[in-house]
């Protein structure tokens, strides 16, 4: 992690920075570079939790293994100092903090392009840049923004994905009532047309067309919660979360359900969603489409 960070960051800049200081830039606490010469040292200063994108903290795909890995966000600061030879000489100082500014500033460095390596890193960057240096602090002062991770460490595997569904639905999804809705009255046909429907079922590479299947009908109140009336549908008992059967139609396909009002004048939701699969494979997917029920008096 922050140890391969500074490995990865002193070859890069002891690569990129011109002579006297090219190929003597090392970690705070390694050997120094054999023969006379100034050096460049550097090494992490401080660091802190970076607020994960949009409160993400799920594990992320990084260089090095195709399994998700649960990563640190971290936001590190590194400060790099230049030694001279002989000691105290303040152009050679000046001459270093130039060469290190310069070579700081490539697009490739402040993007973390640079530091990329092939296998696992332990780290990934997002930026490194340069800040602010006052009296007390390192020549050079550099922020670096990135995931961060023990090299090494496994990955989480799952299952492998062998076959997809996807339920395809166009626009306009059309509620027709077969009559009024009055409060304890009988239960009311309902016909749900789809403007155009359809099944992709992909496995193994394979993409093929099918019938679209069922569709989930929830019946909800206006706070989410259960509806007060009921939905009443050939393929499954009668409730406020049913399954209906999707039949073909000349202008797309649809579904007949019938809708019982309950005992008192109610508003509440009809939400119809995509359903994929069958017995205990079968998933809920999105929303499609939510209707107004109004129940009179």
């Amino acid at each position: 992690m922050l140890t391969e960070l500074e490995s990865r960051l002193a070859d890069v800049l002891g690569a990129a920075l011109p002579a006297p200081f090219g190929g003597r830039v090392r970690r705070r606490g390694a050997a120094p570079p054999n023969g006379a010469g100034p050096v460049v040292r550097l090494g992490v200063e401080a660091y802190s939790p970076l607020e994960p994108d949009l409160f993400s903290a799920r594990p992320e795909t990084g260089a090095g293994a195709p399994s998700l890995r649960r990563v640190v966000r971290l936001r590190v600061r590194v400060g790099v100092d230049v030694t001279t030879d002989p000691p105290g000489d303040r152009l050679g100082l000046l001459a270093g903090t130039d060469a290190l500014l310069f070579a700081l500033q490539a697009p490739e460095v402040r993007s973390g392009r640079a530091l990329l390596a092939p296998g696992d890193q332990g780290f990934r960057l997002d930026s490194l840049e340069l800040l602010d240096v006052g009296d007390d602090d390192p020549a050079v002062l550099l922020e670096a923004v990135g995931w961060f991770w023990p090299v090494g460490v496994a990955g989480q595997d799952g299952r492998a994905i062998v076959r997809a569904l996807v339920r395809e639905v166009r626009l306009p999804v059309r509620l027709t009532l077969g009559g009024p809705l009055v409060a304890g009255g009988a239960g009311v046909a309902c016909d749900l047309v789809l403007g155009a429907t359809g099944t992709a079922d992909v496995t193994a590479g394979a993409t093929t067309s099918a019938p679209f299947g069922e569709l989930a009908l929830h019946l909800l109140d206006a706070g989410g919660g259960p509806g007060a009336g009921s939905l009443d549908t050939p393929a499954s008992p009668t409730g406020t979360q049913v399954v209906a059967s999707v039949d073909a139609r000349d202008a797309g396909a649809g579904t007949t359900f019938t809708y019982v009002p309950p005992a008192t004048a109610v508003r509440e939701q009809l939400v119809v969603l995509a359903r994929a699969g069958e017995g205990a494979d079968a998933r809920t997917g999105m929303e499609l489409a939510r209707f107004d029920l109004v129940v009179t008096p």
